[in-house]
């Protein structure tokens, strides 16, 4: 009878446990390759280029230490999205076994691929600063080739603003970043002062940057994804309101033709395309048709 009670009282002890009190928090990763630490040129992160294979190593070890502190910090999953280029840049066996890859292109939510309402947080690996951005290594918004500038409801908008209003759309706040110094300062200036930065590297140009020391690199990944998850509740997430106007300015003006072609696109000048969206994903994944349209080139 006593093992009976004891048996009785250990079942409506859990049955009281709520499931997020089961279990720690979810994380989405979003990992880039232009903010990797040791990166700094367009070699080290096109599958052609001769430094390439270092870099993915790098690129893994970065998100290892990322995830190591978010383990640290009580996570009970987390998931890792290659989202620079061919999206396969991470040698899956180099990942900390402990983390989830989604892995190659084309994906419907690209660097976002993924995420959704039952994240709790989400980060945000080696990413870059916006194009046109003086002392930042390799920086561009999604494509060098075609995109001078992208606005978003009038602001000029980097690749973490837009993929921040996605996790914003599914209610999860982005609560760290990593980067060079510039990149970190714009994802401040955006997402706010409690996000958790991480400057690997301080761009001495675009092409050259001065790296932390390897392993001090590391440790402030690990430390700084710690420290996030912690106060991951003090952080909010991007949520913005509809409609939502986008504005691509495209580098030459044969790059607006096709894309003006589509009824929802409005060609506002030689180099510049404007549509709206109700829905924000809607929107996002029409941005990206315009942008792979206007890369068709004839020459």
């Amino acid at each position: 009878m006593r093992k009976m009670a004891l048996f009785a009282a250990a079942v409506l002890i859990l049955s009281t446990i709520s499931p997020a009190q089961k279990a720690g928090p979810k994380v989405f990763i979003s990992v880039d390759m232009e903010g990797i630490w040791g990166v700094v040129h367009g070699s080290q992160t096109s599958s052609e280029g001769s430094d390439y294979n270092q870099a993915r190593k790098w690129m893994a070890d970065d998100v290892n230490a990322v995830v190591a502190g978010l383990f640290d910090a009580g996570a009970s999953e987390v998931v890792v999205n290659d989202s620079h280029g061919s999206m396969r840049n991470i040698v899956a066996d180099a990942l900390d076994p402990r983390a989830s890859l989604i892995s190659g292109a084309p994906k419907p939510l690209s660097m976002m691929q993924g995420i959704d309402e039952s994240f709790d947080a989400c980060v945000f690996v080696g990413y870059h600063a916006r194009a046109g951005t003086a002392m930042a290594v390799l920086d561009h918004t999604i494509s060098g080739s075609v995109v001078r500038s992208i606005r978003l409801n009038g602001e000029e908008t980097p690749e973490l603003g837009l993929n921040a209003a996605i996790a914003g759309y599914f209610k999860v706040p982005v609560i760290m970043l990593s980067g060079d110094t510039e990149t970190c300062a714009q994802a401040k200036s955006i997402l706010g002062e409690k996000l958790v930065t991480v400057a690997v590297k301080e761009a001495q140009g675009r092409y050259a940057a001065k790296n932390l020391p390897l392993d001090e690199a590391r440790k402030r990944l690990r430390d700084g994804a710690r420290e996030a998850l912690q106060k991951r509740g003090q952080i909010e997430a991007l949520r913005l309101s509809p409609p939502f106007k986008f504005q691509l300015e495209v580098n030459t003006s044969g790059q607006a033709e096709l894309p003006s072609l589509i009824y929802l696109v409005e060609r506002k000048g030689p180099r510049t395309l404007e549509f709206y969206a109700d829905d924000y994903l809607t929107g996002f994944k029409l941005l990206r048709a315009v942008i792979a349209l206007a890369g068709i080139s004839y020459n």
